[in-house]
């Protein structure tokens, strides 16, 4: 495995990532979140031009969780309950998006050389991400990734069937994101009712959590039934997670009212109201997991060039990242090459 000093050298390189999670946590800005949310918690009730909700109470029956998550409730409001049609289309591809990025993330963990590191437990950074923010956490696990996470040399050396995550996981956690993640979000956003889209947005808070144990628990279970049944490979559940993702997108480019920066990029301008500051802090999130993705995957595309293990040909490859972007959405892109470098790891001929 890599010495110290590679680690050291490894970290340094790898300080973008956490400039990237500086910048998200300072647009997100706890202290007016919670000041933005007082009003709503206080009273129980989200009220909007043309409508009011009363928040749910007791939903989780844990008194510190339920407290916090009321008042995200109110954060949540203008784009599930969509009184912010902005917010709406943004929310609805950005957490759709997040299940590929999660399912990755897990699936990252079953490497060689990731057990017991400090990013051996994705289901941290993604709990963590549910308080604050995805885009302030995920960075975070890409650095010690880099850092503490086995390198290509060390992937080089090792046995074909080790260095591929394909036969190590299970399609489990896939199975385990639709049922907790993704389907959350679609009722989220698309259930008819106001209420239904409230309870279902109660429900998704804690869903991260439920993945991480459910997988934990259930995956050396599971395992011989999805074998039986053909889908213990989790490959082809984790395309079928980017086809979703670029439905979303697709779908966004379509009917979709709005321009592509306006849904997406945040204004460089302070909020000083709720519902501008809250979609601002919503697109950072989305910004800062996706820009540090990519970054973890252009890094990881190039330690890959470094151990020898591909040519500068594979390299020209991401130059098609941008039209994939466009056309797909960023997490099939992410999906899509993620997988790309799973195939240039399982090329190596020992």
């Amino acid at each position: 495995m890599a010495s110290a000093g590679t680690r050291i050298l490894r970290a340094v390189v790898s300080v973008p990532f956490l400039l990237i999670a500086a910048w998200c946590l300072s647009i997100m800005d706890p202290d007016t979140i919670v000041a933005f949310q007082k009003p709503f918690a206080d009273s129980g009730v989200i009220e909007w031009d043309g409508g009011k909700l009363t928040i749910l109470k007791n939903f989780h029956g844990i008194k510190f969780l339920d407290d916090i998550f009321t008042g995200g409730m109110a954060t949540f409001s203008p784009s599930t309950l969509g009184y912010d049609p902005v917010a709406w289309w943004q929310i609805f591809s950005f957490l759709t998006d997040l299940g590929p990025v999660y399912a990755i993330w897990i699936l990252e963990s079953y490497r060689v050389g990731y057990a017991y590191t400090p990013a051996y437990f994705p289901s941290v950074f993604t709990v963590a991400g549910q308080f604050l923010g995805i885009g302030s956490v995920g960075p975070i696990l890409y650095f010690l990734s880099l850092t503490f996470g086995p390198t290509a040399s060390d992937l080089a050396r090792m046995p074909a069937r080790d260095r591929s995550v394909w036969n190590r996981g299970s399609g489990l956690v896939l199975l385990l994101i639709f049922l907790f993640h993704t389907s959350e979000v679609f009722a989220m956003c698309l259930a008819p009712e106001l209420t239904t889209r409230h309870y279902w947005t109660w429900a998704w808070q804690m869903s991260p959590l439920y993945i991480g144990l459910a997988n934990t628990l259930l995956s050396g279970l599971t395992k011989p039934l999805l074998s039986k049944l053909g889908i213990a490979s989790p490959k082809s559940i984790l395309i079928v997670a980017g086809i979703i993702s670029a439905g979303v997108w697709g779908y966004t480019l379509l009917f979709s009212p709005y321009s592509l920066s306006t849904i997406f990029i945040p204004s460089s301008e302070v909020p000083s109201e709720f519902i501008p500051f809250v979609q601002k802090v919503f697109q950072a999130d989305h910004v800062s997991i996706f820009s540090s993705s990519f970054l973890w995957l252009l890094y990881s595309f190039l330690d890959l060039k470094s151990a020898g293990i591909i040519g500068a040909n594979w390299l020209c490859s991401l130059l098609l990242l941008p039209v994939s972007l466009g056309l797909v959405g960023p997490a099939a892109t992410f999906t899509i090459f993620w997988c790309i470098r799973e195939g240039a790891l399982a090329s190596v001929q020992r």
